[in-house]
């Protein structure tokens, strides 16, 4: 019981974040007028933010869901809903009618807080998983 938990827990934390990943990287533009509508960063930042976060999100979910230094992975995903938790509290606070951009285009209207609600529970889930995952002891 415990292990197929544990592979729910991952399935949903790895499996979300590569499906996301997957639906931004085939549009990066698209992306990239989302995450400008943020107002949070400068043009450069957002450009080059839409070319490689999604990149870092597969990688992390592939990580999750393999097992493949699932403890970086975790941690990074962890930190990485943290700040996609305070940019959308941040939009929902000044009231910015947008889209996420959490799955690409392939959700055309977004309810800020229940992306916001999504976010806190996948990077409670990171944190799970980190924290219960053992740590290597291999030597490289």
């Amino acid at each position: 019981m415990k292990n197929t938990l544990f592979w729910i827990a991952r399935l949903l934390l790895g499996g979300t974040f590569a499906v996301a990943a997957a639906q931004k990287i085939l549009d990066p533009a698209t992306f990239a007028t989302d995450i400008g509508h943020y107002h949070l960063l400068p043009y450069p930042l957002t450009a080059a933010l839409s070319l490689y976060l999604p990149w870092l999100e597969l990688i992390c979910g592939i990580g999750v869901l393999c097992r493949w230094r699932e403890r970086g992975a975790c941690l990074l995903i962890a930190a990485m809903c943290g700040l996609f938790f305070a940019a959308l509290c941040s939009a929902w606070w000044r009231g910015l009618d947008i889209n996420c951009g959490c799955f690409g285009h392939s959700v055309t209207a977004t309810d800020l807080p229940l992306a916001i609600a999504r976010s806190l529970v996948l990077g409670l889930l990171a944190i799970f998983l980190f924290r219960k995952s053992q740590p290597t002891n291999r030597t490289v």
